[in-house]
C-alpha cells in the first residue's frame, strides 16, 4: 500500500511539473515588424509594417511594450534618447557661455588710453581665460555625451525590434 501511494504521488507530481512548462507561442511569421526606409536627405524616415500592413509608430510601440524582453530594450532606448536631449541642451548652454567668455576676455575688450612715459597709448588689461577654458571643457564633455547616448539609443532601439522579431524565427 505504501509503495502504491508513493507511486501515485510521483506520477501526479510529474504531471504537475509537465503542466508548468511554458509552451512556445505559435505566432505566425506575419507578426514580424519590418522597417521600410523612405525618402532622401531631410525627408528620410522609416515606415513600419507587420504582415505587410502599414502600422503607426504607436502600434509598433504597443507591440514592443507587450513583450517583456523588447520592452526592456525599448525603455533603455527611451532613457538614452532623453539623455541625448539633456546633453544637447547642456552643450548649447556651455558652448554659448564659453564663446561669451572668450569674447569678454579678449585682448581688445576693456582697452583704454593712457599716458605711458609721456606718450598716449592703448593699455590692455590682463584677462583670465580660465572660465572660458572650463566652459569649453564642459561643452566638449556634453557633446561627447550626446554622441555616446545617441549611439546607445540607436543600438537599443534596433535590439528591441530584433528581440521582438526573434521569437517569430
Amino acid at each position: 500500500m505504501k509503495n502504491l501511494i508513493i507511486t501515485l504521488f510521483l506520477l501526479t507530481s510529474s504531471l504537475l511539473v509537465e503542466a508548468q512548462q511554458n509552451q512556445p507561442s505559435h505566432a505566425q511569421p506575419d507578426s514580424v515588424i519590418k522597417l521600410i526606409p523612405y525618402g532622401e536627405g531631410r525627408q528620410a524616415g522609416y515606415l513600419y509594417t507587420i504582415g505587410g500592413k502599414l502600422q503607426t509608430p504607436d502600434d509598433v510601440k504597443m507591440k514592443l511594450l507587450a513583450y517583456a524582453p523588447s520592452a526592456d530594450e525599448y525603455h533603455k532606448a527611451r532613457n538614452s534618447a532623453t539623455w541625448v536631449y539633456i546633453s544637447t541642451a547642456g552643450f548649447a548652454i556651455t558652448s554659448t557661455v564659453a564663446v561669451f567668455e572668450y569674447a569678454h576676455n579678449n585682448k581688445s575688450y576693456g582697452a583704454t588710453t593712457a599716458w605711458v612715459n609721456g606718450v598716449p597709448t592703448f593699455v590692455y588689461p590682463h584677462h583670465s581665460y580660465t572660465s572660458a577654458y572650463i566652459f569649453t571643457g564642459l561643452a566638449t564633455a556634453f557633446i561627447t555625451s550626446t554622441i555616446i547616448n545617441l549611439v546607445h539609443a540607436s543600438k537599443h532601439a534596433k535590439k528591441s525590434l530584433d528581440v521582438y522579431n526573434q521569437r517569430f524565427e
